[in-house]
């Protein structure tokens, strides 16, 4: 996920990492989730956190599944909704459908809301559909996610978590902020542009790989699927 942040803006928002505002015999939900984020700073890259807060409503008709995006508005105090690419928009939709095969239902019948919250005016690309697809499982079953964890990713319809980009920077933007156990996509450790084992250590930070949404979703809530 890349933020273009305004020039005075050096640092994402820190909220309260993960409310979850259900049960599993409620129709609605509300959670939200951290997920790691680089901010381009002229030629500089710096990682950090932002948030995404989800609400998930049943449609009367499977005529879905139904994205809308909360962009720029301010019911989350003084910050904005970011604004949200095309990419992002797409690998919500797609994160959308992988959450409803999971859990066995028809993402024709969800309506799923969602809010980008940080200090950045724009934000674009797939890396945050894979914990967005984490919320949404965790979310429609009214089980509360672990502090402490983070995720980046991408995610397909199956399921399957997909590499990312500037993991590097993201490990450390997350572990700046405090988070202790960082997930990312399998086969990513380590790469001919970083080498994260190493980077793990120094940070004092546990790094665990994830190849599909299930396991990401076992790990981020300590739950069996």
């Amino acid at each position: 996920m890349i933020l273009k942040t305004e020039p005075l803006l050096t640092s994402l928002l820190l909220i309260v990492s993960v409310t979850v505002q259900s049960e599993i015999t409620q129709p609605r939900f509300i959670i939200s989730i951290p997920t790691l984020a680089v901010a381009k700073q002229g030629q500089k890259s710096i990682g950090g956190i932002a948030y995404l807060v989800v609400q998930g409503d049943p449609l009367e008709q499977p005529v879905g599944p139904q994205i809308q995006f909360n962009e720029g508005s301010r019911a989350l105090g003084v910050f904005k909704g970011s604004a949200l690419g095309p990419q992002w928009k797409e690998a919500a939709r797609v994160a959308t459908v992988a959450a409803a095969r999971l859990l066995g239902e028809d993402p024709r019948t969800w309506l799923v809301t969602i809010k980008e919250v940080s200090t950045a005016y724009k934000v674009d690309g797939p890396s945050a559909s894979a914990p967005l697809a984490v919320a949404l499982v965790a979310g429609k079953r009214g089980v509360t996610l672990l502090p402490g964890m983070a995720l980046s990713g991408a995610i397909d319809a199956e399921g399957r978590i997909l590499a990312v980009g500037a993991l590097s920077e993201k490990v450390q933007g997350a572990a700046a902020a405090g988070f202790s156990t960082i997930l990312i996509p399998a086969g990513q450790m380590r790469t001919p542009n970083w080498d994260l084992s190493s980077l793990s250590q120094s940070l004092g930070v546990t790094i665990i790989e994830v190849s599909t949404l299930k396991e990401a979703y076992e790990r981020m809530t300590g739950h069996d699927f």
